[in-house]
């Protein structure tokens, strides 16, 4: 369990940035949430830009101090992460996944992403940041960004921010203090089995090459390990192999 301390600010660079920058000045309590209503520097996976109009949607990040868990086992943060985003958005709607590694969908269209930055000293964890864009009110997107899709789209209906932010808080400490409690196995199978097109043939791309395959598994690092049509299992760390959407 940890504590509500929600930050809040008008226009910053990134939540991340300034989660990081305030944890190098003062001490704060675990589940410390910067959140704002506008981000200049706002970032995704992949070194994107993370495309949210001003007071429309979550952008939030939030500090955990992870001690328990060791250095090795840093991905099931983000399976936590996921897995909590994805228990929020399934009370209202059908076909929530987890895009490999950790953007979350409904149906065929993205609704969130996360960009977790961890500080680990040795074999330690310092601080872990936890960042987290939820696409709330934003009816319209004009990124290239191919399939973004929000909860006001999907449903016609204006949401209260702080509402929203109160329900996702409350799943992500549920799914945290699964992770205190070192139910791994259970986080493990669970994020698995919430997998977009997990354990269904789906063409994917490495480079220049488009095959079909199945996920079948991720190692301890958070690797998609696949199964081809023809039986041979393959192995990709982040980057190295898409979806084909």
């Amino acid at each position: 369990m940890f504590e509500k301390n929600i930050i809040k600010k008008n226009q910053i660079s990134s939540t991340n940035t300034v989660a990081i920058e305030l944890l190098k000045k003062e001490e704060l309590p675990e589940g410390t949430i910067i959140w704002a209503d506008e981000q200049t520097k706002g970032r995704g996976q992949r070194g994107n830009s993370w495309e949210s109009e001003p007071g429309k949607n979550l952008t939030i990040s939030i500090i955990l101090f992870p001690h328990f868990l060791k250095a090795e086992d840093q991905f099931l943060l983000s399976k936590v992460t996921s897995l909590a985003i994805a228990d929020y958005l399934a009370n209202r709607f059908n076909q929530v996944t987890i895009k490999w590694p950790n953007d979350i969908y409904v149906a065929n269209d993205k609704i969130a992403g996360i960009l977790i930055e961890n500080s680990i000293i040795g074999s330690s964890f310092e601080y872990a940041v936890i960042g987290i864009g939820l696409n709330i009110n934003q009816m319209k997107f004009v990124s290239n960004a191919p399939n973004p899709t929000s909860m006001q789209l999907l449903t016609g209906i204006e949401f209260n921010l702080e509402e929203v932010l109160c329900g996702l808080y409350s799943t992500l400490n549920k799914r945290y203090n699964q992770l205190i409690e070192y139910k791994v196995d259970d986080l493990n199978q669970e994020y698995l089995s919430s997998l977009f097109h997990f354990d269904e043939f789906y063409p994917y791309r490495q480079g220049q090459e488009i095959f079909s395959a199945k996920i079948t598994g991720i190692d301890t690092f958070g690797a998609l390990i696949l199964e081809t049509k023809s039986g041979e299992m393959r192995k990709f760390r982040f980057r190295e192999v898409e979806y084909v959407l």
